[in-house]
């Protein structure tokens, strides 16, 4: 029985302030608790990325507006990259500098400021400084009613197979464990979003032997890799890979550019350090 636990407050939004006529605020640990329920005409605010598999989330449920973390933001922007994909649907979206949020800290994103708007946030008033929840307030009386967006040609989620091993582990990639239905302790997954708290919840879920991730540029309190520790206790080896080698979001980047930037002391024992190749780190933790 792992000592960690998945607790309805970490995985669940709450809202923030409601308004009748216009919506809600809705505030998130991660985009990914907006995968389930009617978020249509409200504003949602989610502590992870805001690439473009995290952006197309609230697209998908009809977000008036969005607002996440900034994550380095990384190498090719990756961790931006939901702003210009939400600019094709007319939503406004916005990130919070890197070290002004906490990766899967839903109510910092209230008090950090605004980095980077999208030209739908701009034209409405959403502009670089404002903090989160000024930005969310602009959202809420002045964003679009909100309508549900078909995404799914314009991200990649799927979760692959890059390589098998002669005694039947197996390397995937993936942007995300929430993603992953299935327990695979045989098998490592070379994962596109953040090493945070979350990211280490949704993986004992399934209990790979193990993983390497993004650590999101660290963030406030370096909580983007918070969760590679909290991970030895469960003798999973995790690592995270500098946002700035491998683009975040990009299921097959950390594996294929990826150069690890964190280990856990479980991953350490098997020799992987900081310079390594995420590659090369990946393979070691299959064999070890």
């Amino acid at each position: 029985m792992s000592a960690i636990t998945v607790s309805d407050s970490d995985l669940h939004p709450y809202i923030l302030e409601s308004q009748e006529a216009r919506g809600r605020i809705v505030v998130g640990n991660s985009l990914t608790s907006f995968d389930e329920g009617d978020w249509q005409g409200d504003v949602l605010l989610g502590a992870s990325f805001a690439g473009a598999p995290t952006g197309a989330i609230p697209l998908r449920r009809g977000a008036r507006g969005w607002i996440a973390h900034e994550g380095g933001p990384g190498k090719d922007e990756a961790g931006i990259a939901g702003l210009p994909l939400s600019d094709r649907f007319g939503v406004p979206a916005a990130a919070i500098a890197t070290m002004e949020a906490r990766l899967s800290d839903g109510d910092s994103l209230l008090t950090g400021r605004v980095s980077r708007a999208n030209a739908a946030a701009n034209a409405i008033g959403v502009v670089p400084g404002m903090t989160g929840l000024e930005a969310a307030r602009v959202m809420l009386a002045n964003g679009p009613e909100g309508a549900r967006a078909d995404v799914d040609a314009l991200v990649d989620e799927e979760t692959r197979i890059v390589h098998r091993a002669p005694n039947g582990g197996r390397i995937f990639s993936c942007w995300s464990f929430s993603r992953v239905g299935e327990s695979t302790p045989d098998d490592v997954f070379c994962v596109a979003s953040h090493g945070a708290r979350l990211m280490a919840l949704y993986a004992l879920r399934i209990r790979p032997k193990g993983l390497i991730c993004n650590d999101a540029g660290r963030g406030l309190d370096d909580l983007g890799i918070e969760g590679l520790g909290m991970l030895d206790p469960e003798g999973i080896a995790a690592a995270s890979v500098d946002t700035d080698s491998a683009r975040i979001g990009d299921p097959l980047s950390t594996y294929e550019h990826g150069v690890i930037s964190a280990a856990n002391a479980t991953a350490a024992a098997m020799g992987i350090a900081p310079g390594m190749s995420a590659r090369d780190a990946a393979h070691r933790m299959l064999e070890g």
